[in-house]
């Protein structure tokens, strides 16, 4: 039998397990965002590779010549990690070593992060070459861009 205190610590228990359970288990879908006056299109397949080869500066315009602003959120961030893994197929320590090896080699360095959705709107909103993620259902909100291609979490 159960006295108080046990009775206590086990339901205690279980509603910690639930709260974190149903946090982790929710999926969040976000959204590639370009200029609205960028006019690359093709397949998933193809504008995931895109995006990743301008993200990582494997290349530095978009096809037809536009020089391609990449930007990325704050490092530890939901929107973030999801990109790095969705998008670009890495984990915390590969992506660490792609720039330490670009810094070494190229002088090159991450795209700037932004923390704020608002932000990172205007910047997409105002240059042409300009990119970034958000969630899905603040892509809609984004004056002067449009969605590239979704991923989700899961």
């Amino acid at each position: 039998m159960l006295n108080m205190f046990s009775k206590f610590a086990l339901t205690s228990t279980v509603l910690v397990f639930m709260l974190f359970t149903s946090v982790d288990a929710r999926a969040e879908t976000y959204a590639v965002v370009v200029n609205a006056e960028n006019g690359f299109s093709g397949d998933d397949g193809a504008l995931r590779t895109q995006i990743k080869r301008l993200y990582l500066k494997e290349q530095s315009t978009w096809p037809g010549g536009q020089d391609a602003v990449p930007f990325g959120r704050e490092d530890g961030s939901p929107a973030q990690l999801a990109f790095m893994k969705s998008v670009l197929g890495m984990i915390d320590s590969e992506f660490a070593g792609h720039w330490l090896k670009l810094k070494q080699i190229r002088g090159e360095t991450p795209p700037r992060g932004i923390g704020s959705a608002r932000i990172l709107s205007r910047q997409i909103g105002k240059k042409p070459g300009a990119f970034g993620v958000v969630l899905a259902s603040e892509a809609a909100t984004i004056e002067g861009g449009k969605i590239l291609f979704e991923f989700s979490t899961d």
